[in-house]
């Protein structure tokens, strides 16, 4: 782990280590320790027995700040998870006691202990996965946190700790994976006032998308009639949220990032600062490392908003989804009516790589929605490629229902009642079927 400098800045480079799969297999005895404090909010994936905190390089989680001594805690994973003092100056506050020495204290799972300004936060490796550039997933930078529902449904404690603090975001993932849905949860989740404010940096020219960042004075240009308070300006105390921000022009990153800094806009035109109180939430389908090696986004702006990275895994990497999201676009397009998705379609939808993701997975029901009428929707009724749809066989052998039961059964994580919707029958007959091909529908959940 490098060194928090005295500005504040954390710079975790690729220390960053796998702990779990966000599906919470293997995940047991994983764990992420966050550090917040003096406007910084870091996460450390944790691997091995114990670790040392402090000052000193050799510790293990090096905090380069003075109210640290050298060697000033020792972190045991358990467990149970414990925390020992080592005799520092300072002391560690464990619930409201400052301890100097004696021994450990244990911690329950997203407990916090104190150090000075800076406060440690443990949570279970279930809670939250620090990515380690698995293959297929190149596209999430390292030290990102995984978050593989961004709905208000999905939320983790780690989320609203995220939420709650002033640190920036950027949340990162494919087109149509959420990104946008995930900044209004954390938005609703901070408790700070008002709509989210939102601006696409991809949508807008050069002159045009700085007058809509910075806003600009009358007379500024050609159709400046009025004065025109920018977004960072109209966001107030609430949350501001740059989509796209991979697509802004350099010389307007440059602007971007002075703004940023100093907590001041000049809009266009104009040559008195104006003071900004927004939480920046940055959103992005580009690896922003790779654009920062190409030569197209500037590092130090990278730096400034990176504060933490949520990633958003596409839809193909998180199947378990599907099923559910489908029911309720279904839900959401026809209230009313009873006809639900037949076997073969979910079969069918499960199979379907989604390279649209949610977005996609969404216009593809509604279309269904039109094609099937009252009916039950059917794979025919899906128009995906001829790959997603196998065709079934009329009389298949019981080696292939099993197969559609099975694949059902997971796209519904194993919840009977959905299970018996899907497939228009009673909750018993489910529970039948179930034990006659030797499925364990607890196990699925």
């Amino acid at each position: 782990m490098r060194p928090m400098s005295r500005s504040g800045r954390i710079d975790q480079g690729d220390s960053t280590q796998d702990v779990g799969a966000t599906t919470g297999e293997g995940t047991a005895g994983a764990s992420v320790l966050l550090v917040a404090g003096l406007g910084t909010f870091s996460s450390h994936a944790l691997a091995g027995a114990e670790l040392v905190i402090g000052r000193a390089a050799d510790c293990d989680v090096r905090v380069d700040h003075s109210a640290l001594s050298r060697r000033h805690a020792r972190l045991h994973l358990g467990p149970p998870p414990t925390i020992q003092d080592l005799g520092s100056r300072n002391g560690t506050r464990v619930s409201g006691q400052v301890r100097r020495g004696g021994e450990p204290v244990a911690l329950r799972s997203s407990d916090s202990f104190h150090i000075g300004p800076f406060s440690f936060v443990l949570v279970a490796g279930s809670s939250a996965v620090v990515l380690a550039g698995a293959a297929g997933e190149s596209a999430a930078p390292r030290g990102a946190l995984m978050v593989s529902d961004p709905t208000l449904a999905g939320k983790t404690d780690l989320l609203e700790r995220i939420a709650r603090a002033s640190v920036n975001v950027i949340v990162q993932g494919e087109t149509g994976t959420g990104k946008e849905v995930l900044a209004q949860t954390i938005h609703a989740l901070s408790g700070r006032p008002g709509e989210i404010v939102a601006i696409n940096c991809a949508a807008l020219g050069g002159n045009l998308l700085e007058s809509e960042l910075f806003g600009h004075e009358r007379g500024a240009f050609t159709g400046a009639v009025k004065t025109k308070p920018g977004l960072l300006e109209i966001a107030g105390n609430s949350t501001a949220l740059l989509d796209e921000i991979g697509e802004l022009p350099l010389d307007l990153q440059s602007k971007l990032l002075r703004a940023l800094e100093s907590r001041q806009v000049h809009r266009v035109g104009g040559t008195k600062p104006i003071e900004i109180h927004c939480r920046v939430i940055a959103a992005t389908h580009r690896d922003l490392p790779a654009e920062i090696a190409a030569g197209r986004f500037r590092q130090d702006l990278y730096y400034r908003l990176h504060g933490i990275t949520l990633a958003i895994p596409p839809l193909r990497a998180r199947r378990e989804m599907i099923g559910p999201l489908a029911t309720r676009f279904l839900d959401e397009a026809r209230p009313r009516c009873r006809a639900r998705f037949t076997p073969t379609a979910l079969v069918a939808l499960g199979a379907h790589d989604w390279p649209g993701n949610v977005r996609e997975l969404r216009r593809v029901i509604e279309r269904a929605v039109l094609l099937a009428g009252d009916a039950p929707i059917d794979a025919a009724h899906l128009l995906l490629a001829p790959m997603a749809a196998p065709a079934p066989t009329a009389a298949p052998p019981e080696s292939d229902d099993r197969g559609r039961f099975l694949a059902l059964a997971r796209s519904c994580r194993g919840n009977t009642s959905a299970i018996a919707r899907a497939l228009e029958t009673s909750r018993s007959q489910v529970k039948r079927l179930a034990d006659r091909y030797g499925i364990d529908l607890d196990g699925l959940r």
